[in-house]
């Protein structure tokens, strides 16, 4: 056990007891975060669409606004893209995280949302031409957000990850120990799927909050099966 416990630290893994070394001969389904763990979790901003049919170039600062005052990769995009256009952001007041969602905040007097389809819907702001726009975009494998204001969606912005090599062949060696893997994402289902069919993961479930994530491990676990867990997702389920 000390054997194995220090080989793994020589690798970066470090692993709390010898009774968790042992046990992991048993596992039998591996849950996998996206961004970040299966693919690099640097997203790049790859589209932009103004939903009103007309050019509002203070949309995109109002978005940009936003996404600088968050820490998610896909808000990070966002901003990161805002800087390399030069582009003065606004002021935000009482900004607010919207986990599983988005932001929201006050720009130039108006609230605004930034989110994801899942905010859009709770907003009651979605129509089928909405609809139609984001899962092209989704089946892509993109991630996409939306800028709303109390009464309308202004603005989509569209990311895209790319999946790292390394992943696709750890998921091919887990399989061929027997271990079978699913992938647990905030993102869309679409771009889930999109996502988990290049990497060959068994499982794609997208749509889910941190709880969810969480909920959905218990329930595995629930059924007598031997669990693991890969991401910082499960981090963030007890914040």
């Amino acid at each position: 056990i000390v054997s194995g416990l220090a080989a793994a630290a020589r690798k970066g893994i470090l692993i709390k007891g010898g009774v968790y070394l042992e046990n992991g001969r048993n596992l039998a389904l591996l849950a996998l975060d996206k961004t970040g763990t299966l693919t690099h979790g640097k997203p790049v901003q790859t589209d932009s669409l103004n939903l009103l049919g007309m050019e509002e170039p203070s949309h995109a600062i109002w978005a940009a606004s936003l996404a600088a005052r968050s820490d998610h990769p896909v808000s990070l995009a966002l901003a990161r893209h805002a800087a390399e256009q030069g582009q003065t952001l606004r002021d935000v007041a009482d900004f607010e995280a919207l986990p599983g969602r988005g932001t929201k905040g006050v720009v130039d007097g108006a609230l605004l949302y930034l989110g994801n389809h899942r905010l859009v819907e709770e907003l009651g702001l979605c129509s089928a031409q909405l609809e139609q726009r984001l899962e092209a975009l989704e089946r892509q494998g993109k991630s996409v957000v939306v800028l709303c204001d109390e009464q309308r969606a202004l603005m989509l912005f569209a990311v895209a990850d790319t999946v790292r090599q390394s992943s696709r062949e750890a998921v091919a060696e887990l399989h061929e120990l027997g271990v079978r893997t699913c992938m647990l994402s905030g993102d869309n289902a679409h771009t889930a799927a999109a996502i988990a069919e290049q990497v060959g993961v068994d499982e794609a479930r997208g749509d889910l909050l941190p709880a969810d994530k969480l909920a959905w491990v218990e329930a595995r676990q629930a059924q007598g099966e031997v669990v693991g867990m890969v991401g910082r997702w499960h981090e963030r389920c007890s914040t």
